[in-house]
């Protein structure tokens, strides 16, 4: 692994550590793509699941409640506080799934372990995509799923396109998936096969402006936002509440949000 993967997997498990506590806060865009991609794979009773970067529970829960007390899920996360806040939540909750703190692109698993590997969200951050991918594909059972998902248009468009017109720097990961093509090329040169993607559409409901404004703090945007000094944040907010006016209803702002949902097999 080069210097600069190690720096940029140092950067992410630091970045999920320190927003571990708020992520997913808000109108929960993450678990309802969650509950979609478990879906979409046809999670089913009595398998063994795999969540790779499982972040708070939203692929895992979905995925737990939908093996029953026969399946196995098990959810794997590079930010221990992640994975710390996690177990709480699935010891809480009356869940047997369980967290371990794992690197995606090692897989501490045997060959064929699993009847579905998931990751929500996750496949972008990895500074060895192709590395990961087939680390997916060895812990997979003959006939086993792949289900990944990726960002269309992410639940905090607005605000970055505002952050964008204003010429503040938000860098995504070189890995940063947002059309069919590209991630379809991604599953492909693994090795997967009977591939089938869906653009997955979905409006969320922010109470107001400073709603909006915090779930996104809940995210990677974090890091970029808090950078920011007095006048540059209340420049960003000003345009922030222009771009949300179309989305103005009697009981708040419905903003959508779109993830691709990729399924594929061995």
């Amino acid at each position: 692994m080069s210097s600069d993967q190690t720096d940029r997997k140092s950067l992410v498990r630091q970045q999920f550590d320190t927003i571990a506590a708020d992520y997913d806060r808000g109108p929960g865009c993450f678990g309802h793509f969650g509950r979609r991609l478990a879906a979409v794979a046809d999670v089913e009773p009595g398998q063994r699941v795999l969540d790779v970067a499982c972040g708070r529970g939203a692929v895992l829960f979905p995925a737990a409640e939908r093996v029953g007390p026969a399946g196995e899920v098990v959810g794997i996360d590079l930010a221990e506080e992640m994975a710390r806040a996690t177990n709480e939540e699935a010891a809480r909750r009356g869940f047997a799934a369980r967290v371990r703190v794992m690197d995606a692109e090692h897989l501490e698993f045997p060959d064929a372990a699993f009847d579905r590997v998931l990751c929500g969200f996750g496949v972008m951050f990895f500074p060895d995509q192709d590395r990961a991918l087939g680390e997916f594909a060895r812990a997979l059972k003959p006939r086993g799923r792949l289900a990944v998902s990726t960002w269309h248009v992410t639940q905090a468009h607005e605000l970055d396109t505002a952050m964008a017109a204003l010429g503040f720097n938000l860098p995504r990961p070189p890995g940063w998936i947002t059309e069919p093509d590209d991630l379809s090329q991604l599953l492909t040169r693994a090795g997967f096969a009977d591939l089938r993607i869906t653009v997955d559409w979905q409006s969320f409901r922010y109470s107001d402006v400073e709603e909006y404004w915090q779930q996104a703090r809940g995210t990677g945007m974090r890091r970029a936002l808090d950078a920011l000094d007095a006048t540059q944040a209340e420049r960003l907010r000003a345009a922030l509440a222009e771009r949300m006016r179309p989305y103005r209803r009697p009981d708040g702002f419905h903003v959508p949000a779109a993830a691709l949902l990729a399924v594929a097999g061995r």
